[in-house]
């Protein structure tokens, strides 16, 4: 039996990885067409210590967890995922990869950023080394402004690691955050606000809430404040984070994580990470704790399927979150959200949650069967 795995992110590689120890007699295939995992919920750390230290060659984990990597980038939109249910065999460039199962979990793509030079997004963080970015900074003459478009959880991270960073290097920039809302992290509590703005005016950082973005020059920005008054802001490098989207598109699913067309399940595709959307009142957000617990799920769904026994229901409930802020630096919530901690204990269990991750793909599982 083949079970093709689409995407080797957190969904995919908890995935494959439950499957080596439920159904260690199929044939698993990985398909992605990088070469490593990624430990993204990390990865702005990398402008202190460099990209390759959160990177594992998929070589390493197929020997570990016996599957088969084949590096291609399948066409995944909503006619050629019918047609591969249709036919089980899933289309790529150097010709078709047969299966029995698949499981769709592509993550979700970064919005794109403007095409203007100077600016960055999350793409192309994904790809070069933060420590030159840091260097060419600090040689910048004078005191550049650098500004942070978007006040999410992924761009605050980013922006307390900048500022760290540029410290360490001698780096004479000026840093400014712009976001849209009215304030920081609104699905959050309040406390969680309260505490980021305190930071980010102890650390010396503009804060321009209820901002929004409209245009990029070669000399910074055009923004928008919310009484419709229009500005120009000068700024020599830039960082947009302006959320996520379909990768191409988002999957629905029924309870059990099986990919739906048209209200139909698919029996034999099913759906995980951040380009799904399961239906009942399990976690969907857009996080590697989410993607973790949907990509085991899926695994125990798929030994069910081929013991014809009833398919399992997700019902995961959201653990905590926690936001770096730089070294020693955070905050966050476990159990339940009243239960707010800061500053070094929440960086301490911060690196805790990252630990767990870590152990759980040298081998050692550190999660729940769910």
């Amino acid at each position: 039996m083949n079970i093709v795995v689409v995407g080797g992110g957190y969904a995919g590689m908890s995935c494959l990885m439950e499957l080596a120890r439920r159904l260690p007699d199929t044939r698993r295939i990985l398909v992605d067409p990088g070469r490593y995992h990624l430990q993204q919920t990390r990865l702005h750390e990398a402008l202190n210590h460099g990209l390759a230290r959160y990177r594992i060659p998929f070589a390493d984990l197929a020997q570990r967890y016996d599957f088969v990597h084949r590096r291609a980038r399948p066409r995944l939109g909503p006619q050629a995922l019918v047609e591969a249910a249709r036919r089980r065999r899933l289309s790529v460039a150097d010709g078709d990869i047969r299966f029995d199962v698949m499981v769709v979990a592509v993550g979700a793509r970064p919005r794109p950023r403007p095409r203007q030079p100077g600016w960055l997004g999350l793409a192309d963080l994904r790809q070069r080394d933060g420590r030159r970015y840091i260097q060419a900074l600090a040689a910048m003459p004078g005191r550049p402004w650098v500004t942070v478009v978007g006040g999410g959880a992924t761009g605050l991270q980013y922006l307390f690691e900048l500022n760290d960073a540029l410290r360490r290097a001698g780096a004479r920039c000026r840093l400014r955050l712009v976001d849209g809302g009215e304030r920081l992290l609104p699905g959050l509590p309040v406390a969680f606000h309260d505490y980021v703005v305190r930071r980010l005016r102890q650390s010396g950082i503009d804060y321009l809430r209820q901002t929004r973005f409209v245009d990029a020059d070669a000399r910074g920005l055009q923004i928008e404040r919310a009484d419709g008054r229009s500005r120009h802001l000068s700024s020599a490098r830039n960082l947009m984070f302006a959320g996520l989207r379909g990768n191409p598109t988002m999957l629905q699913t029924n309870a059990a994580g099986q990919v739906l067309a048209d209200a139909v399940p698919f029996e034999r595709v099913f759906a995980a990470g951040d380009c799904s959307h399961y239906a009942g009142r399990g976690l969907n957000g857009a996080s590697a704790q989410a993607a973790v617990r949907k990509g085991r799920h899926v695994a125990a769904a798929i030994e069910r399927l081929i013991a014809r026994r009833r398919l399992p229901v997700y019902g995961a409930r959201e653990l905590g979150f926690f936001l770096s802020m730089g070294t020693f630096d955070g905050i966050g919530w476990m159990g339940i959200r009243r239960g707010i901690v800061t500053g070094l204990p929440a960086f301490a269990v911060r690196e805790a949650i990252e630990a767990r991750y870590e152990l759980f793909l040298a081998g050692i599982d550190t999660y729940q069967v769910l």
